[in-house]
């Protein structure tokens, strides 16, 4: 039986048609229900350096580099995009972008100085300053794809180290002639010892010790030995006293065993010394000043013999941790004295100190406290010394910048001014003869403290002033300056050099030019 007899004789027509429509239906859904075959895509992945062929079914650019590894970094860049769908074909390139920061330095060259010197001999050359490359560094904002930079763009420059022009100085002035001297002249060049006796051409070195610190530095009366001070390393002592014979052919320095010393010196007729000592403590300047005094006697042996301690320790005031600074008679066991704010005497048969004058002390405003020079006229008469005087301008007396050349008789009958407004560092000397007063005056008195100096001659009752200035421009830097012995010509120090001043018609020449002369002394 088929199909249509099997209806036909079991179903009505209407139930049949329904039947048929309803097969229909079902046939048709299940078509469209079954799985549509996708064909697979061929792309190509370039990154890091490498190409690959990769058949995927993925749907997404994204999803591929996921599924092979690849991570994206944020400034990386991907083309086709990672949204894009994958078709057959397709080319994706991930391109790796770093961006760094890199600094470039570079050497900027140093310029060259030739100054003309007239303090120098001429001929002569000295370096003044070293040359010194500079450093201009830039930074730059450096981009790279795969490794390739692709841009550099400049972010900073700056110059980290300023070039230092190379400063030489070229000599203008004559060579030094020979030239006669007489006594004795000691001078202390880079911390050590030197003599001149006879001319300048026969100059001999005394010590090779290095470590003079200046504090003393004294020729004997009859300029056969000489005093100084060597400086210490060790922390409880600031120098030590030594001495020397000059008149031995290679002589060795001999130690006095005495430390810490502020101001030593030699009797002007016998072998005593006298000496006033600090003690080291941690506050700037490193020590403070014991104000005392002691004296005692050069053996034939070089030691010291009958130590007396004429003055006691003691506070010496409100500036007296600056200690006390003395200078002999020449006539009498006395010793002149001055302290920041007094100039007296001390007799040393009855070991007593008597004030001459008061005035108000320098205020500083730092670690250093001033404190004036002392001379003796020849006959033991007068003291010459620079006085702190108050300014009619400045309330406050202790901040004035007046400071006036004095005279003062050792009696304390008489005082008066010499010269006004002459510096802190006038340093008065009178002429071996008793007959001028030799000071410096301050180029720039009310800065005197920082100002360089020329000399000056004042006749001993206060009239005929007459002022000599110094080679160059710069002035006397150094308060040191000595008469010879016959009292006819000064030396002084000049930019490390010893120059030779003849009062009588205002000469000056060069005498030593060593460059670093810091001491002299004459006998």
């Amino acid at each position: 039986m088929n199909l249509t007899i099997f209806l036909k004789s079991r179903f009505n027509p209407l139930s049949g048609a329904l039947l048929l429509a309803t097969l229909a239906v079902g046939v048709f859904l299940v078509a469209c229900t079954a799985p549509i075959p996708v064909e697979p895509n061929r792309v190509t992945l370039v990154v890091d350096g490498t190409q690959r062929l990769i058949v995927t079914e993925l749907a997404t650019v994204r999803d591929l580099l996921a599924a092979e590894g690849v991570t994206i970094g944020d400034l990386d860049r991907v083309s086709p995009p990672e949204t894009a769908a994958l078709r057959d074909g397709m080319t994706i390139t991930v391109v790796r972008v770093v961006r760094l920061t890199e600094t470039v330095s570079e050497t900027l060259p140093f310029g060259r100085q030739v100054l003309r010197d007239a303090t120098i001999p001429e001929g002569e050359t000295r370096l003044l300053q070293s040359g010194q490359a500079g450093v201009l560094e830039r930074a730059y904002r450096i981009t790279l794809e795969d490794g390739v930079e692709v841009e550099r763009t400049l972010m900073q420059e700056a110059i980290t180290q300023k070039p230092q022009d190379e400063i030489r100085l070229v000599g203008t002035r004559p060579n030094v002639d020979t030239i006669i001297i007489t006594g004795t002249l000691a001078y202390m060049n880079h911390q050590d010892a030197w003599v001149l006796r006879g001319s300048n051409r026969t100059r001999r070195r005394l010590t090779a010790l290095g470590d003079l610190d200046g504090r003393v530095f004294a020729l004997s009366p009859d300029a056969t030995k000489l005093l100084f001070t060597r400086a210490v390393t060790t922390a409880d002592h600031i120098n030590a006293l030594w001495l020397i014979r000059i008149g031995e052919a290679d002589p060795d320095p001999i130690p006095l065993n005495v430390n810490d010393v502020l101001w030593a010196g030699w009797h002007p007729k016998d072998a005593r010394i006298a000496w006033t000592t600090a003690e080291v403590v941690e506050a700037a300047p490193g020590w403070r000043g014991q104000n005392d005094l002691w004296t005692a006697i050069l053996s034939v042996q070089n030691t010291l013999i009958s130590r007396r301690e004429v003055l006691k320790p003691e506070a010496g005031g409100g500036y007296g941790w600056w200690g006390t600074r003395y200078a002999w008679s020449p006539t009498d066991d006395m010793l002149a004295y001055s302290q920041p704010d007094t100039v007296g005497v001390v007799n040393l048969r009855d070991a007593r100190r008597i004030p001459l004058l008061t005035f108000p002390a320098y205020r500083t405003y730092s670690s250093w406290a001033w404190n004036p020079a002392l001379a003796w006229s020849p006959d033991g008469n007068f003291i010459a010394t620079v006085v702190h005087a108050p300014s009619p301008n400045i309330a406050d007396p202790e901040e004035s910048p007046v400071f006036n050349v004095w005279q003062i008789a050792a009696t304390g009958a008489y005082s008066a001014a010499m010269a006004s407004e002459t510096g802190m560092w006038a340093t008065p000397s009178f002429a071996p003869n008793g007959s001028a007063l030799l000071f410096g005056r301050a180029l720039i008195p009310y800065r005197s403290d920082t100002s360089p100096h020329r000399l000056c001659l004042i006749d001993r009752d206060g009239s005929d002033q007459r002022c000599f200035d110094a080679p160059g421009e710069t002035g006397i830097e150094l308060p040191s300056w000595r008469w010879n012995p016959d009292g006819d010509a000064i030396a002084f120090i000049q930019l490390g050099d010893i120059y030779l001043l003849r009062p009588d018609d205002g000469s000056i020449i060069p005498l030593v030019d060593d460059g670093g002369i810091t001491q002299v002394d004459w006998k």
